[in-house]
């Protein structure tokens, strides 16, 4: 909902706005297209900061991200993210419009910036979602919105692109919550001869971790495995980089000891052994391959039995999630 103390960009970057506002607000000269933007507040304070704005022209509220420029020059992470501002799909989150070089003012003065104006995912991210939960999700809807993750996943791969980031926090609820993947500084996109990303700690597939990635799409399958157990387990990680189970290196066994791997997690999670069904195991116990060539295409996990098992209707989730504290 638009809020009353909302922030108007004028032509000459000054705040268009007579009410008091908060210390995150910042002021961007837009172009003439989007020079009705607000910024109403900040949505994160991630590494790079997003807002939430509201077009009155458009009428239609928006995301800005924020890139602060390195010194003189673009951030790199911005230069990559535009690379991949023609992605359309329904599961993934869109940029409709982007600025290289603006200037915007800060609590301690002007500083030059880049950023980007996307659809905005209203209901938050799937982070939010999974922890905010007392109860686990309902496995139904895990498997509908794994289904929704791969489809979106499946689009970007066919035109030569790999995120490379996939975990929670880039995962986010659009309209008709839907799943929409975002954020895209660390993607690849095939002809590049460098890949930026290092991945997320639990998420990233080993080869990430080893700097020895060459297949970018296999990655993505990986991190996509571990969403899966996430959604699955309620936000319950597989592993940890740097920690032990009772002495019990959780990866190790992820990979090498599939069989003793459940053992200990339905003793961590303190669940009866059905809770991970044969066919749930057998999916994630191969997205999550040492090898990257031993991993599932998309095509081979849309055959899977666990993804081909019931799912809920875009109505359905709709009236579903209304349930759930988001």
């Amino acid at each position: 909902m638009l809020c009353e103390e909302s922030y108007s960009f004028s032509s000459d970057g000054t705040d268009a706005c007579n009410s008091s506002h908060s210390s995150d607000a910042i002021i961007i000269e837009q172009p003439a297209s989007y020079d009705d933007v607000a910024l109403i507040r900040i949505l994160n304070k991630a590494k790079f900061p997003v807002f939430l704005g509201f077009s009155a022209s458009h009428n239609e509220n928006l995301a800005v991200k924020v890139f602060p420029f390195c010194g003189n020059t673009m951030n790199p992470c911005f230069i990559n993210e535009v690379e991949f501002a023609n992605l359309k799909h329904k599961n993934v989150l869109s940029i409709v419009h982007y600025e290289s070089d603006r200037e915007a003012i800060f609590d301690d003065g002007a500083k030059k910036i880049s950023y980007t104006v996307m659809e905005l995912a209203p209901y938050g991210d799937f982070f939010d979602f999974v922890m905010s939960q007392r109860v686990l999700i309902d496995s139904k809807l895990a498997r509908t919105y794994f289904r929704q993750l791969i489809e979106g996943l499946e689009y970007l791969h066919t035109v030569g692109v790999a995120h490379l980031d996939l975990k929670l926090d880039n995962l986010l609820l659009g309209n008709n919550y839907t799943l929409k993947i975002g954020d895209f500084d660390q993607a690849f996109k095939k002809g590049q001869k460098t890949i930026l990303s290092k991945g997320t700690v639990c998420y990233r597939a080993p080869e990430l971790v080893r700097r020895t990635c060459k297949s970018p799409e296999a990655a993505d399958i990986y991190s996509a495995g571990i969403i899966l157990f996430l959604l699955k387990s309620g936000g319950v990680l597989p592993h940890s980089e740097q920690q032990k189970y009772k002495c019990y290196d959780l990866f190790d066994l992820m990979v090498n000891n599939p069989s003793l791997f459940w053992e200990k997690h339905c003793e961590i999670q303190r669940k009866d052994p059905l809770f991970f069904d044969e066919d749930f195991k057998n999916l994630f116990n191969a997205m999550i391959q040492l090898k990257p060539e031993n991993r599932p295409s998309i095509t081979q996990i849309k055959a899977s039995k666990y993804y081909n098992g019931p799912v809920y209707t875009q109505n359905e989730v709709k009236a579903l999630m209304k349930n759930y504290a988001i």
